[in-house]
């Protein structure tokens, strides 16, 4: 019986509460505007930064899945894929590669050597500019680089040293702007002739949509005259050991090589485990920071409620009177104005949850930005937006419930 008075009062409150927000439309909807701006804000703005977390990561799975990438010389900053430089000599040998590959299947799952330089291609009277990469059959397993028409190169395309060659899409426009079939055609890269067994798939990546792949043996007798690699990729056979596996590479590099540290070494190890602490540690701090913004908009929607609760207890201050005078208690009072001020807040929440994923479409479709509106992100704005109608709302009511019942009825 007690329960069902409660409900019941807890509707007319609720009824009453709305009357008096509605005799009054254009004060409600200012009054609740600001919430809407926080909300949208706070949506919107950590959807662009979950987006550009998404989209980093995603760009990077497309270098390959736990990756390694032995490099040649010394550490060139911070990022896994480095300007590949002509000037430094390889310094990877095949006795590092014949090591990386009897590690065992539980720490490696596949190795694929590289060199690179720049080079001219020629077909017919037209030129191109491209990354000419010599490295074996696999690589498009390694570095997720496959391709789309045609078939890579075989083991025994390296083992014949045949002048065989995958092109990038963008050597492909650039090269057959016709459209026409590459595949068997000749293509002379720095004079010599190459014949066109795939095009690759389009990264979005200059440097992989502008370049050639070719066996390592016809890079190294046609172009490099070196045996040493530039880079090494190592595929590892899970996230969990890809540290491991880091220490055992540089340790036996190292013995190698007869070096006592890193410092002094020849080469270094990019991790794709490092780099994606670093982006998502990144996203993290500006998703926050974009949340921290714009949750500063909710505290002055929250303002905005405060001031017009305690305009509306001032104006109302005879009504609360009577009502006091026929037997409401303070307690009800302050539950009504609470109310009133939850339904401001409610309502602007939900309104700025709309705006909120129409900004973050809108971003998305029109802008080009990556954006992605996560349900924690909802559930917090709007949280924290009924959190503000109690807070602000709270001083109001309180108000409202300590008046003297004689002093408001003689209220003007």
């Amino acid at each position: 019986m007690k329960l069902g008075a409660q409900m019941i009062m807890l509707w007319e409150n609720g009824a009453m509460s709305l009357r008096s927000i509605l005799s009054n439309k254009g004060r409600a909807f200012l009054t609740a505007l600001g919430v809407m701006i926080g909300v949208a804000s706070v949506i919107g703005l950590t959807a662009l930064g979950q987006g550009a977390r998404v989209s980093v990561e995603g760009r990077l799975s497309h270098l390959g899945a736990n990756l390694l990438i032995i490099y040649s010389g010394e550490p060139r900053g911070t990022s896994l894929v480095r300007q590949r430089t002509t000037n430094i000599a390889p310094m990877l040998t095949r006795e590092d590669l014949t090591f990386l590959d009897s590690l065992p299947q539980e720490l490696v799952t596949k190795t694929a050597p590289e060199s690179s330089m720049n080079a001219q291609l020629k077909v017919e009277n037209r030129n191109a500019a491209a990354t000419v990469i010599g490295t074996d059959p696999d690589y498009p397993d390694v570095r997720n680089f496959r391709p789309v028409y045609g078939a890579f190169f075989t083991e025994l395309d390296v083992e014949s040293r045949r002048n065989v060659a995958a092109i990038g899409v963008q050597v492909y426009r650039d090269l057959f702007p016709d459209g026409r079939d590459p595949l068997g055609q000749t293509i002379r890269i720095n004079g010599f002739p190459f014949q066109v067994v795939a095009i690759m798939e389009e990264k979005g990546s200059p440097t992989q949509d502008a370049s050639v792949l070719i066996p390592f043996s016809t890079y190294r007798r046609s172009l490099s005259g070196s045996d040493n690699y530039a880079i090494i990729n190592v595929q590892a056979a899970s996230p969990e050991v890809m540290y491991e596996l880091q220490e055992i590479i540089e340790r036996e590099l190292l013995s190698l090589r007869r070096v006592p540290s890193m410092e002094f070494a020849n080469f270094y190890i990019a991790n794709q485990m490092d780099l994606i602490s670093t982006v998502t540690g990144v996203a993290d701090t500006f998703t926050l920071l974009l949340g921290g913004i714009a949750a500063i908009s909710l505290l002055v929607g929250g303002i905005g409620i405060m001031n017009i609760m305690l305009v509306s207890v001032a104006e109302r201050t005879r009504e609360i009177g009577v009502r006091m005078a026929l037997g409401a208690k303070p307690r009800h009072i302050m539950t009504q104005f609470l109310t009133e001020a939850i339904i401001l807040s409610a309502g602007g929440g939900t309104i700025g949850v709309l705006l909120g994923n129409l900004f973050s479409w809108g971003a998305q479709r029109f802008g080009g930005l990556a954006s992605l509106v996560t349900p924690e992100s909802v559930l917090l704005a709007f949280s924290f937006a009924l959190a503000t109608g109690l807070f602000f709302g709270g001083y109001p009511a309180y108000r409202a419930s300590r008046l003297d019942p004689i002093e408001a009825l003689r209220y003007e």
